[in-house]
């Protein structure tokens, strides 16, 4: 019998803001998925006593134990206690409950300088890959080094797609043989709907959405002039945009950009929404548009396919992997082919049931059960 920890702090409110977020949505759906790990394989979940405990509860997990560091946690930082007082934490319990190793579902969760085996999931290195894009402060050069060092430590790291294991291999200089890619997957609760309930919403009549954050590589300029482009043609439309982005440095711009493009009355923020708010959305808008240009997986446009949701998005890092020929996806330094590809989804009922079909059938492709399943194989085969 092989015995594997697995760090449930994802699923707790107050550690880093993962449970509403990706991080939180895979950890949730691989270790309720544990039944389809492979005989002989032991699946052992830990939790932090620090936060609130009600999920990792219910998954019989035990406590990573403090001892006597805790009473010095309300002292020091998150990022400090996290990655540097936590590693004695962790080796400490995983070493006392006789499991062989721990696995992290997010590489950016483990402590620096671990002694005991551990593997990792890598959902991205954004960071790393265009640390030029950020600030060159000491605590970001810091935050860089530690992913490296992490990345190199893991006994094995698992790759959210084929680009994020290039990102890995070259930045971290590790073997791609330790690298193995298993893609997420989709939850049933994101499938077209039967119901008209855009009324509760408060939707617009036709609108393009929009899911996702505002910093530069969601490329949200390009999403502003694709839109504005489309207004031209279709003044009847409106965009419609998920996020908790109020709170992004990049927030007031958001908003001097909007009133530059005399887009205020035409563009709607709806903040954080539920999943089955966005269930919704995606089921309604006429088109979902992606302009990201650096995604590590790019959930949102396989929730949005799932839905039957016409999709067109960039053939950048990541998203091609996602999307393969079931999306329109064109190249981000080409503006005008965004406004020409949204006039002719919305104007043409064909096109846009061609991509609805055609993001179904894609969107089948990907599950939980599939990546619960390849995520417990790779783990019970690390040496």
């Amino acid at each position: 019998m092989k015995s594997i920890g697995f760090d449930l702090r994802a699923l707790q409110y107050g550690f880093k803001a993962h449970k509403n977020r990706g991080i939180g949505v895979y950890t949730d759906n691989v270790i309720r998925r544990r039944h389809l790990a492979p005989e002989g394989l032991l699946i052992a979940p830990f939790y932090d006593p620090y936060y609130e405990s009600e999920e990792p509860l219910k998954l019989n997990a035990r406590p990573f134990d403090p001892g006597w560091a805790r009473k010095f946690q309300p002292f020091i930082k998150d990022y400090i206690w996290s990655h540097f007082f936590y590693k004695n934490i962790v080796d400490s319990t995983v070493k006392r409950a006789g499991v062989e190793a721990i696995f992290f579902p997010s590489h950016l969760d483990t402590p620096a300088g671990l002694k005991v085996p551990y593997c990792v999931t890598v959902h991205d290195l954004i960071s790393v890959a265009l640390k030029d894009h950020y600030s060159r402060s000491v605590k970001r050069k810091a935050h860089v080094k530690t992913q490296l060092a992490t990345l190199k430590g893991a006994r094995l790291i698992l790759a959210d797609s084929e680009h994020t294991k290039h990102d890995v291999v070259r930045f971290a200089h590790v073997n791609p043989s330790k690298v193995t890619v298993v893609y997420l997957g989709v939850d049933p609760e994101f499938k077209p709907e039967v119901s008209n309930s855009r009324e509760r919403l408060d939707l617009p009549e036709k609108f393009i959405l929009y899911v996702g954050g505002i910093d530069w590589r969601k490329n949200i300029s390009l999403l502003f002039k694709a839109f504005s482009g489309l207004l031209k043609k279709r003044p009847d439309y409106h965009l419609v945009m998920t996020g908790e982005i109020e709170n992004d440095p990049s927030y007031q711009n958001f908003l001097q950009s909007l009133k530059e493009r005399s887009l205020e009355s035409k563009v709607h923020t709806l903040g954080f929404v539920s999943r089955a708010d966005l269930v919704k959305l995606y089921n309604h808008a006429a088109v979902f548009f992606y302009p990201s240009v650096y995604e590590g997986f790019g959930l949102p446009v396989l929730e949005a396919m799932a839905c039957g949701a016409p999709v067109i998005t960039t053939n950048r890092t990541s998203i091609p992997e996602v999307a393969g020929d079931a999306a329109l996806s064109l190249d981000p330094d080409d503006p005008e082919s965004f406004i020409e590809a949204l006039i002719r989804v919305v104007e043409s009922d064909s096109e846009r049931k061609k991509l609805s079909c055609a993001g179904l059938a894609r969107a089948a492709m990907f599950s939980w059960d599939k990546c619960a399943k390849l995520t417990y194989e790779a783990l019970m085969s690390a040496g």
